[in-house]
């Protein structure tokens, strides 16, 4: 008599986990082909070297116009931010002409992509033998480690292979400082502080403290809520001690706010600029401890911003205020810098005859206003207050106007005409009428 051993059914959990693995490794490999392919890109633009076509100021040379173009571009085209197409660029370009060894194990799948922006970041300045021996050993020591592992490991070797320049990086590190804000969701949003290292943990520190000495004085909050609200108040309320700078100065958010909404009537969102739709409560909250009002008029049927204001060699206030309103971001598709902080540009250049009127200005930011008249991108605004831009390969991409209201429902408007209709004053008896 034979028995047989029942074959035992794979762990479906085990199998899962395999086969993510699996999938990692190739989409590691098919990065590898998008670097390859990426820095073809670069170096067909390179052939066709691009120049300067903007009508004065400083030139900018073939180089910059081809890496905005091409990050721009891509951009768009991938549906990222500047910010990581210009980090996918350099990485893309780092591995495929600087760094061999850690394309090979990009390419092989044993590495990923994310050590790879890793080592091409730290990778920058190196040369010669010392960059073969640090492309060897990060690539030697990505297949061990998550990436940010590898980053202090980075850090490492590259003080070892090469610990004079390590002055001169922290100063141009530090030279990249900035912060920026990103939106979340039910009415949130983060603020970024890029900065050195010790100003950061300086001011986690501060924050930690206060938080630490509120707690012990019996308040309800916890350390996490404490921390965010005395940085909160400091950076609302507190003053700067920089030399030179203004004192007072206090912080200032524009909300727009439909009447009906405001008389609790009507169910269309307010809008908190640079931000979006925000929750009635807080739009009654800020519109009843605002300093100053303004009325602005919609046209009921399209919901465009209108305005009266005549033409004029230069933008009138009026005429920034109205063009910021209808779009209150920068209109480079994909920007999201604020139109308070952007440039006020005539979308057809006044030096080809563009009108100073409001049809033809829009919010550039200072960046995007230099991509605009030093590349081949061409924008051009239609009468329903959208823009259309052409990237230099050619691609249109429709920009609308986030400032624009909903219209008044037909109802309304219907109602509206009749009433009106139904008051008019017979001609006759206006012959004493004196207008």
């Amino acid at each position: 008599m034979t028995s047989t051993i029942p074959l035992l059914e794979p762990d479906p959990y085990v199998v899962a986990l395999d086969e993510v693995a699996a999938l990692d490794a190739q989409i590691a490999m098919l990065s590898a082909v998008r670097a390859r392919r990426v820095t073809e890109a670069r170096n067909h633009l390179h052939r066709q070297a691009p120049s300067d076509t903007s009508t004065g100021g400083p030139v900018w040379s073939t180089a910059r116009v081809e890496r905005v173009e091409l990050v721009t571009e891509l951009a768009l085209l991938t549906r990222r931010t500047e910010h990581r197409t210009a980090t996918l660029v350099d990485t893309s370009t780092a591995l495929v002409d600087r760094l061999p060894a850690t394309l090979a194990a990009v390419t092989s799948g044993a590495v990923s992509w994310e050590h790879a922006e890793m080592v091409a970041k730290h990778a920058d300045g190196l040369e010669g033998e010392a960059l073969a021996t640090y492309d060897a050993k990060l690539a030697s020591l990505a297949v061990e480690v998550n990436p940010r592992q590898l980053e202090k490991k980075a850090r490492h070797e590259v003080e070892l292979v090469q610990p004079s320049t390590a002055v001169e990086r922290a100063e141009n590190a530090a030279a990249t400082r900035r912060i920026y804000v990103d939106p979340a969701a039910d009415g949130m949003a983060c603020l970024t502080l890029f900065a050195p290292a010790p100003e950061i943990h300086a001011i986690a520190d501060r924050a930690i403290r206060l938080a630490a000495g509120l707690k012990q004085g019996g308040d309800p909050r916890s350390m996490g809520h404490l921390k965010v609200d005395v940085l909160t108040d400091l950076l609302l309320n507190g003053e700067t001690s920089i030399p030179g700078a203004t004192r007072g100065i206090r912080g200032r958010v524009h909300v727009m706010v439909p009447a009906m909404t405001l008389l609790g009537v009507g169910d269309e969102a307010a809008i908190l600029r640079s931000y979006g739709p925000i929750d009635p409560a807080t739009a009654a909250q800020l519109t009843a401890e605002a300093t100053s009002w303004r009325r602005i008029l919609t046209d009921p049927i399209s919901g465009r911003i209108l305005t009266t204001d005549p033409r004029d060699y230069r933008p009138t206030a009026r005429m920034i205020d109205h063009a910021r309103l209808v779009h209150p971001t920068c209109v480079f598709p994909g920007c999201t810098v604020p139109a308070e902080q952007a440039d006020m540009d005539h979308t057809e250049d006044h030096a080809y005859g563009g009108d100073t009127i409001p049809e033809n200005l829009a919010p550039l930011s200072t960046e995007h206003h230099r991509v605009k008249h030093h590349t081949r991108w061409q924008f051009i605004q239609n009468v329903d207050d959208t823009l259309t831009a052409t990237s230099p390969a050619g691609h249109a991409y429709l920009v609308r106007p986030q400032g624009q209201m909903k219209p008044a429902p037909r109802q309304l408007v219907a109602l509206v005409a009749a009433t009106a209709a139904a008051a008019t004053t017979p001609e006759e008896e206006l012959g004493d009428c004196p207008f």
